[in-house]
C-alpha cells in the first residue's frame, strides 16, 4: 500500500515538472534579430548601462555643489541664570546676550579650482559609460555572430546525423538477415557517435553564447534568432581601410586613452589645489555682545587667518606631483597599448578577409551535389564503408571551416572595430 502511494506521488511530482516545462517553453517565443535591432534593445535595456547613466548624473551634481559658497554662521548665546537680578533667561538690558556672524573665504582660486575638478571628474564618469558601450556592445556582437555560426554548424550535425542515423537502422536491418557484416554496422554506428559527440560540444558553446546574448538584453522570455546581413558581409572589403587613419582615429574614440588622459589633467588639477591649500583662507566675523566684554552694547567686526609657518601642504603637494608623474606615464603607456592593438586587430582581420575571399564557394556546392551522390552510390553498395565516411568526413569538416572562416571574419571586423572604439566596419 505504501508502495503504491509512493508511486503516485512520485508520478504526481513528474506530471508537474513537465507541465512547468511545457508551460515555460510556451511562454517563450523565438524572433529573429537584426544587428541593428540587437545594438538599439541593448542600449535601451542594459541593466550595467542604466546603473552607469545615474553614476554620470550623479557625478554631474558634484558640479552643482562645487559652485556652492559656504554659508553664514550664525552665533547665538544667552545666559540662563542671572544671579544679580535673580531671573533665569534674563533678556533684559541686564542680563547677558551675545550674537556673532562668520563667513569663510576661500582665498588662491580655490573655488573655481574645485569647479574645475568637479567638472573634469563628471566628464570621466561620462567617458566611462561610453566604455563600457564599447566593451558590452563588442561581447553582444560577438555573441550574435557566434550564435549564428554555431546554429549554422550544428544544423550540418543534424542533417548529418539524422542521415547517418537512418542508414544505421536500415543497415542492421540488412545485418540481421545476414545480407551486411556486422563490423560495418558498427563502423558506421561509430561514426555517428563520434558526429553526436562533436555536436554536443557545439551545443555548450551555443548555450554560454545564448546565456551573454539574453543577459545583455535583459531578456528572459524571448529567444533571439540573430540573422546577419549575408549580402552586406559579401561586399565589406578592407582595400580602402588603411592602417595609419585607423590608428588616429583609435586616438580620438578610444574612450579608455581619453580617460587617461582625463586622469592626467584630473591630477593637475589637484596638484593646483594642493599648491593653493597652501595659502590659508580667510574668516570675517562681526557680532554684538550685551554685557560680556569691557563696554555695555560691545560691537566688533573680525577676521582669522592661519599662519603657515609650519603647515604649508608640502606633503600633499609632493604627492600630488608624484601623481602627475604616474598619470603621464600610464598616459605613454595607454597609447602605445591602444596603437599596438589597432595593428594588431588590423592584421588579424586583413589576414582573415583574404583568406575568405580564396575561398571558393562553387567547391561546397559540389560538395554537397557529391555528398549526396555518394550516400546513393554507398546504399547501392558502389562503394564501400571506409570510402563512404572518409568523403562523410571530409564533407562536414570542409562545411564547418567554411561557417568557422565565416565566423572569424565577422567577428574579426568587430575586434578591429572594438580596437578602434568606432565603427570602421559597418555592415
Amino acid at each position: 500500500m505504501l508502495r503504491k502511494k509512493l508511486s503516485f506521488l512520485c508520478f504526481g511530482l513528474l506530471t508537474l515538472a513537465f507541465q512547468n516545462l511545457y508551460c515555460q517553453d510556451s511562454i517563450k517565443v523565438t524572433i529573429p534579430i537584426k544587428l541593428a535591432q540587437a545594438d538599439s534593445l541593448f542600449l535601451a535595456r542594459n541593466l550595467l548601462l542604466i546603473a552607469e547613466k545615474y553614476n554620470v548624473e550623479a557625478s554631474r551634481a558634484q558640479i552643482i555643489q562645487a559652485k556652492l559658497f559656504n554659508n553664514i554662521t550664525l552665533s547665538l548665546a544667552q545666559n540662563v541664570y542671572n544671579p544679580e537680578t535673580k531671573e533665569w533667561f534674563d533678556l533684559s538690558d541686564a542680563g547677558e546676550t551675545s550674537a556673532s556672524f562668520q563667513k569663510l573665504f576661500f582665498l588662491a582660486g580655490k573655488r573655481n579650482k574645485r569647479i574645475t575638478l568637479a567638472d573634469l571628474s563628471y566628464r570621466k564618469e561620462e567617458q566611462h559609460y561610453f566604455d563600457m558601450i564599447r566593451t558590452l556592445k563588442y561581447t553582444l556582437r560577438s555573441d550574435f555572430n557566434n550564435i549564428y555560426y554555431l546554429k549554422q554548424i550544428l544544423s550540418v550535425y543534424d542533417k548529418e546525423i539524422n542521415s547517418l542515423a537512418s542508414m544505421v537502422a536500415v543497415f542492421e536491418k540488412q545485418s540481421e538477415r545476414g545480407f551486411i557484416s556486422r563490423k560495418e554496422v558498427l563502423r558506421l554506428k561509430s561514426s555517428l557517435f563520434s558526429l553526436e559527440s562533436e555536436k554536443n560540444g557545439y551545443i555548450t558553446q551555443l548555450i554560454a553564447n545564448l546565456a551573454d546574448f539574453n543577459l545583455l538584453l535583459q531578456t528572459s522570455n524571448i529567444d533571439y534568432s540573430p540573422q546577419p546581413d549575408s549580402l552586406s558581409e559579401k561586399r565589406i572589403s578592407l582595400e580602402s581601410v588603411k592602417l595609419q587613419p585607423l590608428i588616429d582615429s583609435a586616438s580620438r574614440y578610444r574612450y579608455d586613452l581619453v580617460m587617461a588622459n582625463s586622469d592626467l589633467n584630473i591630477s593637475q588639477i589637484n596638484l593646483k589645489i594642493q599648491k593653493a591649500q597652501a595659502i590659508p583662507d580667510l574668516t570675517l566675523s562681526a557680532g554684538w555682545d550685551r554685557n560680556g566684554s569691557f563696554v555695555h552694547n560691545y560691537n566688533f567686526i573680525g577676521m582669522q587667518i592661519d599662519l603657515p609657518f609650519s603647515n604649508r601642504n608640502q606633503g600633499n603637494i609632493k604627492s600630488a606631483v608624484l601623481n602627475v608623474e604616474s598619470n603621464k606615464a600610464i598616459l605613454q603607456s595607454t597609447k602605445d597599448n591602444v596603437k599596438s592593438q589597432v595593428i594588431q586587430a588590423y592584421a588579424t582581420a586583413l589576414a582573415t578577409d583574404q583568406l575568405y575571399h580564396q575561398f571558393d564557394v562553387k567547391f561546397v556546392r559540389e560538395l554537397d551535389v557529391m555528398n549526396e551522390e555518394m550516400k546513393k552510390n554507398y546504399e547501392k553498395r558502389i562503394i564501400g564503408t571506409v570510402e563512404f565516411l572518409d568523403f562523410y568526413d571530409a564533407y562536414k569538416n570542409n562545411i564547418i571551416q567554411l561557417n568557422n572562416l565565416q565566423n572569424a571574419r565577422a567577428n574579426a571586423y568587430e575586434n578591429l572595430n572594438f580596437c578602434v572604439g568606432k565603427d570602421i566596419i559597418t555592415k
